[in-house]
C-alpha cells in the first residue's frame, strides 16, 4: 500500500487528481537524449502546462501534437529535461490548488461526527469500544447506537433436516437466542446510561438487534443509520478471546463506506486525554486531504500531536518529496493553526517502517485510508490494513477512499 517503485512510475497513481485515469501515463527516462516523458495529456491541457512550465524557466516540448485537429486520440506527451523533472512535477502538483478543486472538496468534508455505531457481542473488546464511543460522543455531542447480532445462521445443525421436530427446535432456539440477546443488551444499555449520567454528559444512546451474519448486519445497519464513525473491537496481538467482532472487523472495513475505529481487545483505555500522538500514514492517495481533514475535524476537541508519514521502501524518491510538500501546503492552507509533523521514512518494509516510526514517536493511534481491492488482490496479497489489525496493538482509524 505504501510501497514506492522507481524504475517505471505510473503517473496516474502518483498524481491521480491531476492525470486522467484512462491514460497510460508514466515517467520514462531516455538516457541518450536525457529527456523525461512527464505524462500524456489531452492537447489543450498539455499546451496549458507547457505555457506554465516555460513561464517558470523550464524548457519543455510536446510530442505527437496535432494542432490542426486540436487533439489526438492517444494524447500528447509533455517532455522536459531529466534534470528539470523534479521542479516540473512540483509546479504541476502545486497547480492543482490553483484550480481550487481539492480545497473545495476538503471544505465539504468538514462535518462533525453526529452518529456513532458500536457493534457489540459483550466481549471485553466490544465493551472497550463502548468506552471509546461514550468518551468521544460526549465531546462531539454525538448519538451512540449499539448493535448486537444475536444469531449466526452458520451453526452446527443438520441443514437438510426438514422434520417437524427439527423445525420446532430451531424456532425455540431462535426465540431463546433473541430473548437472551435482548436481556444482555438491555443490561448493557442501563450500565452505559448510568455512566453517562455520572459523567454529566447528555449522550443519547439507542440500540438495535439483528438476526444474521455479524459482518453483513453491521454493514447493512451502517447503510441505514449512516454513522460518521463505526467503533468496534479487533483481536490484535496475542488475542485470547473468542469474540466474533475480531474476525469481522476487516470485512466491515472493506465493505462499509463509513470511517471505522478498530479497538484492540488487550489495550487499556484511559480516556481520550491519554491519546496524545496520532499518525496518519499516507500513500499519497488522491483522497488524503479529505481523510486528513476528517481526522483533524474529529480530533479538534482534543489536544493531540498530529504526524503524517510516508514509508518508502529502499530509498527516498524525488516525487515523494514533491507529493509530501503538496499535501503539506494543501492541509496548511485549510488548517493554518493545526501543527502537523511531516516525514518521509525509508525502510526495508512498510510494516517495519511504520512500527519503527510509531515507537520513535510514541504513537497512540494510527490512521490511514483503505481502498477497494479486487478479488484476486484480496486472495493473493493481504492489505496493509489487515496486517496492521493483526500486528499493531494500537487503535486503528480507517478512512475509506472514494476510489
Amino acid at each position: 500500500m505504501f510501497f514506492s517503485y522507481i524504475r517505471n512510475i505510473e503517473v496516474n497513481k502518483l498524481f491521480p487528481a491531476l492525470f486522467p485515469n484512462n491514460l497510460k501515463d508514466r515517467i520514462m527516462y531516455t538516457q541518450e537524449e536525457k529527456i523525461a516523458v512527464v505524462a500524456r495529456y489531452p492537447n489543450s491541457r498539455a499546451l496549458l502546462l507547457q505555457s506554465k512550465l516555460k513561464a517558470e524557466g523550464i524548457e519543455c516540448f510536446l510530442a505527437h501534437e496535432n494542432l490542426l485537429q486540436g487533439a489526438v486520440s492517444s494524447g500528447v506527451e509533455l517532455r522536459v529535461k531529466a534534470s528539470d523533472l523534479e521542479k516540473a512535477l512540483r509546479i504541476i502538483e502545486l497547480s492543482k490548488s490553483e484550480h481550487g478543486e481539492q480545497k473545495e472538496n476538503a471544505i465539504k468534508t468538514l462535518r462533525s461526527v453526529r452518529k456513532i455505531l458500536v457493534p457489540v457481542d459483550f466481549s471485553d473488546a466490544s465493551l472497550k469500544s463502548c468506552s471509546y464511543a461514550l468518551a468521544l460522543a460526549a465531546r462531539l455531542k454525538a448519538e451512540v447506537k449499539l448493535l448486537h447480532v444475536y444469531y449466526n445462521p452458520v451453526i452446527d445443525i443438520a441443514p437438510f433436516d426438514t422434520s417437524h421436530a427439527y423445525q420446532v427446535n430451531l424456532v425455540n432456539y431462535l426465540h431463546e437466542a433473541e430473548q437472551n440477546a435482548r436481556h444482555q443488551l438491555t443490561n448493557l444499555i442501563k450500565d452505559l446510561k448510568y455512566q453517562v449520567k455520572k459523567s454529566k454528559a447528555n449522550t443519547k444512546i439507542t440500540y438495535s438487534l439483528a438476526n444474521g451474519l455479524p459482518a453483513e448486519e453491521i454493514i447493512a445497519s451502517a447503510k441505514r443509520f449512516k454513522p460518521g464513525l463505526i467503533i468496534l473491537g479487533s483481536q490484535g496481538i496475542g488475542h485470547k478471546s473468542k469474540s466474533l467482532l475480531g474476525s469481522v472487523t476487516a470485512k466491515v472495513i472493506e465493505k462499509t463506506e463509513a470511517t471505522v475505529l478498530a479497538i484492540p481487545e488487550n489495550i487499556n483505555f484511559k480516556g481520550f486525554e491519554s491519546l496524545k500522538n496520532i499518525l496518519y500514514a499516507t500513500d499519497f492517495d488522491k483522497s488524503d486531504h479529505i481523510a486528513m481533514s476528517k481526522l483533524i475535524n474529529l480530533l479538534h476537541p482534543f489536544e493531540v500531536n498530529l504526524f503524517c508519514a510516508h514509508i518508502s521502501v529502499g530509498t527516498k524518491k524525488s516525487w515523494q518529496k514533491v507529493k509530501m510538500e503538496g499535501l503539506h501546503q494543501l492541509i496548511g492552507d485549510n488548517f493554518k493553526k493545526v501543527p502537523i509533523h511531516y516525514d518521509l521514512v525509508v525502510s526495508d518494509d512498510v510494516i517495519n517502517g511504520l512500527e519503527m516510526y510509531m515507537r520513535n514517536n510514541s504513537i497512540d493511534v494510527i490512521a490511514l485510508t483503505s481502498h477497494n481491492r479486487g478479488v484476486l488482490a484480496r486472495f493473493f496479497t493481504p492489505s496493509i490494513t489487515k496486517i496492521l489489525l493483526n500486528r499493531v496493538n494500537k487503535p486503528l482509524l480507517v478512512f475509506k477512499s472514494p476510489d
